[in-house]
């Protein structure tokens, strides 16, 4: 009850150890408190802290689904990244075509949240998507959208795939050999 009061505290750090309280509680109630604060608090820091505190919270709840897909928009690029990272965590489907276009944030953290949760997702239809980040300067960037399209069941994976076996970093192409053998996998027990 202190951590549920404290969310409207005036001093932002007194919030941001109730978000922490609560997402460590993992308190169902906190839920709705804890979304409405995701979109309202003025501190970017405590908006963060309140994204990634959500991770608890079930896929079929509303609010934290509409405050994560809200934070994927924030003005704040460690908001959106952490907001990316926590709908992977919960694998909201809801959530693809917004994932979709955080592929094309400014910032490639954000880009790398995004590509990751969409192959937590596992919806085929990101693919393509997913895949043109295989051609793109950051190697890290590069390495997690091969890991991701490993976990997504397309066929149209494998081209982009097989052509980024010539990647320039041998951890892009450690990540492109595993995500080829998941695919592989996938189709030989007939997931198309």
């Amino acid at each position: 009850e202190p951590a549920h009061a404290a969310l409207a505290d005036a001093d932002a750090e007194v919030r941001l150890e109730a978000v922490a309280v609560l997402g460590w509680l993992k308190d169902r109630r906190a839920v709705a408190p804890l979304a409405a604060l995701a979109a309202a608090d003025a501190h970017s820091a405590v908006r963060r802290a309140v994204v990634g505190a959500l991770g608890f919270a079930a896929v079929n709840e509303t609010a934290a689904g509409t405050a994560l897909l809200h934070a994927l928009a924030d003005a704040d690029w460690q908001v959106r990244e952490e907001a990316a990272s926590t709908l992977g965590k919960l694998r909201l489907p809801a959530a693809r075509d917004a994932l979709i276009h955080a592929l094309d944030d400014d910032y490639w953290q954000v880009r790398l949240r995004a590509a990751r949760a969409l192959g937590r997702i596992g919806d085929a239809h990101a693919a393509p998507a997913v895949s043109a980040l295989l051609a793109h300067p950051i190697s890290n960037l590069r390495k997690e959208a091969a890991l991701a399209l490993g976990e997504l069941p397309s066929a149209s994976s494998l081209a982009p795939l097989q052509a980024a076996l010539d990647d320039r970093d041998p951890e892009v192409r450690k990540a492109v050999r595993i995500a080829l053998q998941q695919l592989t996998a996938q189709f030989e027990g007939g997931v198309s």
